[in-house]
């Protein structure tokens, strides 16, 4: 059981979360650093083309008709969904399974009325580069409370392990040893020990419930109820909640060894 429970397996998942995490992070890192190099241009005497009214899902590519050249402005917006296209979508789109439009993904990532200024090119402006600007920051300060959640996660499933493994390895240190040859004392240390550790089991099993229905919040504003973030990051694992599933399964196993143990004593008295 030591090396391959679930809580064992959770550590491989939480490397894996923290990776693709860190990607995201740098993706939008990169994201910004090529945004603000894009100088914003304001808009003329005229005022800006208004974009039209369409949802992201909706929203086709410019059709091309005669026209003079486009501005360095409207130019820019194209540099901008380029480069989105090119760092960001990858890691946005890692997870889903169907497939997503660019514009649809800026949507999600930004928000809908950037994804549609972009779309329809009606001029790279200060105030367009400046909402960009504060959509990536605020998708990095995500990025970082997660990677802060992750950290405590991963702490927490380490010292679950810890405890497991001392406990399997005590079972296993006497797994051979035949009941019947134990003397009383003997029996009795071996009942005291199971419940010792059911009763850490039982600590272990009612801390990760409190923390369970908290928040991340902890790390920064908008946070999310701890549970949620659990289940997203083990949802491709065989068990959703490694921790209070190997701490379930290993209780039980200390609860049938000590009911075997008890009735050995009962014999013997």
């Amino acid at each position: 059981m030591t090396g391959s429970t679930a809580v064992h397996r959770a550590l491989e998942r939480l490397d894996e979360e923290r990776d693709a995490v860190a990607e995201r992070g740098a993706a939008f890192e990169a994201f910004s650093t090529r945004v603000r190099e894009l100088p914003a241009t304001s808009p003329g005497p005229t005022g800006d083309r208004q974009p039209p009214t369409a949802s992201p899902a909706a929203m086709a590519p410019p059709v091309q008709t005669q026209r003079s050249a486009p501005s360095p402005s409207e130019t820019h917006c194209v540099t901008v969904r380029e480069a989105f296209d090119e760092i960001v979508q990858p890691h946005s789109t890692a997870d889903i399974d169907t497939d997503e439009s660019l514009v649809e993904t800026i949507a999600a990532e930004l928000n809908e009325d950037i994804a549609v200024a972009l779309a329809t090119e009606t001029g790279w402006t200060p105030a367009l580069k400046i909402a960009v600007l504060e959509e990536t920051a605020t998708r990095r300060r995500e990025v970082t409370v997660l990677e802060e959640t992750l950290r405590d996660e991963r702490q927490t499933v380490e010292a679950a392990i810890d405890e497991v493994d001392e406990i399997v390895s005590w079972l296993r240190s006497t797994a051979d040893e035949s009941l019947l040859q134990c003397g009383f004392d003997r029996l009795e240390g071996k009942h005291e020990q199971l419940a010792t550790y059911r009763d850490r089991l039982e600590e272990l099993t009612t801390d990760r419930q409190t923390q369970l229905a908290g928040s991340t919040n902890r790390y920064g504003p908008g946070g999310t109820r701890y549970r949620t973030m659990v289940e997203s990051v083990y949802s491709e694992c065989p068990v959703r909640y490694p921790i209070l599933s190997t701490a379930t399964r290993l209780y039980g196993i200390c609860k049938d060894c000590q009911r075997t143990i008890r009735a050995h004593l009962s014999r013997r008295v």
